[in-house]
């Protein structure tokens, strides 16, 4: 991380998380617990779903050396946004796809970073999307797993807006661990844990009372000169609180 003007020297790491927030349900009782998230870990970039106007505000809060992405269009704030640390990068340009996400506020939200103290042309490129729900009425009455659909357009637009030799991280609430996930490795990306020889942990539920199995849902991906070198889905609780019914998903990366 670069302190006070000071360049940033080779290999560099950044930490990268990816974190569905749960909308606003029990908040009260998470806002404290997310508090805690944010200030032990103090990820260099975050990736939310599920974004509100209550915990944007919280969180521009709590990541007082951070910006996000300021934009007219609703989907920013009520479902996803770009945090990053201003010490380490600067924004160059952002954007937010259509891939056919059922939910109308929700796209492909994506933002181009440069490090900052090295060669101009040295960025990275960050992604997230919240697929469709599996109960989504759509889905029920048709038998059709839009979500197939929605991981196909992910490799197109990837492919059109990065180059090879960009480093690019996507990541977010896929909402399955099966075909979807399949068609983004065989579009060229690796997840974060298989990238470290290892299969990810489950993502949801949080809560211990939730009656569903324990699964992951909560992917994140690279492609290009970016390594993985440690990852975790993060247990956090205060008072047996969690910030949300998701676990976040956090990895450290090098840039090759």
């Amino acid at each position: 991380m670069s302190k006070g003007g000071n360049p940033v020297s080779y290999p560099v790491r950044f930490v990268i998380c990816t974190y569905n927030l749960w909308n606003v349900e029990r908040w009260p009782q998470r806002q404290e617990p997310l508090r805690r998230f944010l200030d032990h870990h103090v990820p260099d970039v975050l990736c939310i779903q599920e974004l509100r106007p209550e915990t944007r505000q919280f969180i521009d809060g709590v990541l007082g050396g951070h910006m996000r992405v300021d934009d007219p269009f609703e989907g920013w704030l009520r479902e996803g946004n770009i945090y990053w640390n201003q010490e380490l990068f600067d924004l160059v340009e952002y954007g937010a796809e259509d891939i056919g996400i059922l939910e109308e506020l929700r796209r492909l939200f994506w933002v181009r970073l440069r490090l900052r103290g090295v060669d101009d042309s040295r960025t990275l490129f960050v992604s997230t999307a919240h697929y469709t729900w599996p109960g989504h009425e759509f889905e029920k009455e048709t038998g059709v797993n839009p979500r197939i659909e929605q991981a196909r357009k992910t490799i197109e637009v990837l492919d059109r807006l990065v180059p090879p030799s960009e480093p690019l991280v996507f990541m977010g609430d896929l909402n399955s661990f099966r075909h979807p996930l399949r068609i983004l490795r065989e579009g060229g990306l690796t997840d974060s844990f298989a990238g470290l020889g290892r299969y990810s942990p489950p993502t949801f539920p949080a809560l211990p009372a939730v009656p569903f199995p324990r699964v992951p849902l909560d992917w994140m991906l690279h492609r290009g000169p970016i390594q993985p070198m440690t990852g975790d889905v993060a247990d956090s609780y205060l008072d047996g609180v969690p910030p949300s019914d998701h676990k976040p998903v956090l990895t450290t990366y090098r840039l090759l």
